[in-house]
């Protein structure tokens, strides 16, 4: 259940960051919606934070879901950058070659 739990939290962390205006992760001109991401990655936090409880009580669950979500949260904009980069030098090489 915890390995699980983590999962989730890492999951909630990426819809949050979906839902943020800035994000680089997803190619700009996607139909992506902030709303749909932002309630989804509330209710992935509320699931991991239950998830753990069913196995360490609340304390303990609060506290990960607290440790976990934020540190996760600050790691997804290194993968945007990264993506992103990828894909804007794809684009150069597609451009040279044309």
């Amino acid at each position: 259940m915890q390995v699980l739990a983590v999962f989730l939290a890492l999951a909630a962390a990426a819809c949050l960051y979906l839902a943020a205006p800035n994000q680089v992760l997803l190619p700009p001109g996607r139909g992506r919606q902030p709303r749909v991401f932002g309630w989804l990655g509330l209710a992935l936090v509320i699931a991991s934070t239950w998830l753990w409880s069913t196995t360490d009580g609340w304390p303990v669950a609060i506290a990960a879901s607290l440790a976990t979500v934020p540190c996760a949260l600050s790691a997804w904009p290194f993968v945007g950058t990264y993506v992103h980069r990828k894909r804007l030098a794809a684009q150069d090489q597609r451009g040279q070659q044309a």
